[in-house]
């Protein structure tokens, strides 16, 4: 995968940003000097980083062996129906109105076909959880192909907000717009980013959501969604970054859904 002076900006804000009345703050570009090793990502693998845990099941994402010693780049299993990785430490509980909880994943995937699938076709996500261990009370943005009546270059693709009250909050995005082929089956899309961040509102039970996809390769915001999400449970409680790939499956192929960074924070951010 290629590198790009984008994605020295992503690292550099990391590190700019603090964190008061924070429990936790995470980051992660899956390299070998992180303590990763060619396995499985979920915790009981990767002793020497065991950040993830896998659920329901352990293996859908994986690092694969060979290649250059680095790694850097998370794959999801063709085997697979998706996979969905937890990041084990949650925060948020103790966090007073104002302060804001973010996650942040770098992916590809494989542009699907041109033309209208029989069903909405989910690729990935990233969200939040009230457990680290299944999708409880979740939040999450994520991008799917649209089972619409329109083939439109402008909006096959949605990206979308799913939780605290909201059925969807939907974005159309074109296949320009992410990178994909629309006349090659076996593309990767450009690298992307979703982002997605919830400030506690001082109404109880409610967050100020904004979530983006964002086109690395070419410094654009594809789509911004900005909304009120309204969930008690997870307003209270401490909330597990997470992110989940999409159940399509192909066999021998490793360009389903490919991870290249995920970050969690929680509290206040400040310059």
């Amino acid at each position: 995968m290629k590198l790009y002076p984008y994605s020295l900006t992503f690292t550099a804000l990391i590190t700019a940003i603090t964190v008061s009345n924070a429990a936790t703050s995470f980051t992660t570009a899956f390299d070998r000097s992180e303590g990763y090793i060619a396995s499985g990502l979920d915790q009981s693998t990767q002793t020497s980083a065991a950040y993830f845990n896998e659920a329901p099941f352990a293996g859908g994402f994986y690092l694969p062996k060979g290649g250059k010693p680095e790694l850097g780049t998370l794959l999801r299993d063709p085997r697979a129906n998706g996979a969905s990785a937890y990041y084990k430490i949650g925060a948020g509980s103790t966090l007073k109105a104002g302060a804001t909880c973010s996650v942040t994943l770098d992916f590809t995937f494989e542009g699907m076909p041109e033309g209208i699938p029989s069903v909405d076709t989910f690729m990935g996500s990233v969200g939040f959880s009230t457990s680290s261990t299944s999708d409880k009370h979740a939040i999450h943005a994520g991008i799917k192909k649209s089972a619409s009546d329109s083939n439109s270059a402008a909006g096959i693709y949605q990206f979308f907000v799913f939780g605290g009250g909201y059925a969807e909050a939907l974005g159309g995005v074109s296949y320009a717009a992410i990178g994909d082929d629309r006349l090659d089956d076996n593309d990767l899309t450009d690298n992307l980013r979703m982002v997605l961040s919830l400030t506690k509102s001082a109404t109880p039970g409610q967050f100020e959501a904004v979530a983006q996809l964002i086109n690395i390769d070419t410094s654009t915001t594809v789509a911004t969604i900005t909304t009120t999400l309204t969930e008690s449970a997870a307003y209270q409680s401490d909330l597990f970054g997470y992110f989940k790939s999409g159940s399509v499956k192909q066999e021998g192929n490793f360009d389903l859904f490919n991870v290249t960074a995920f970050s969690y924070t929680a509290g206040v951010a400040t310059r």
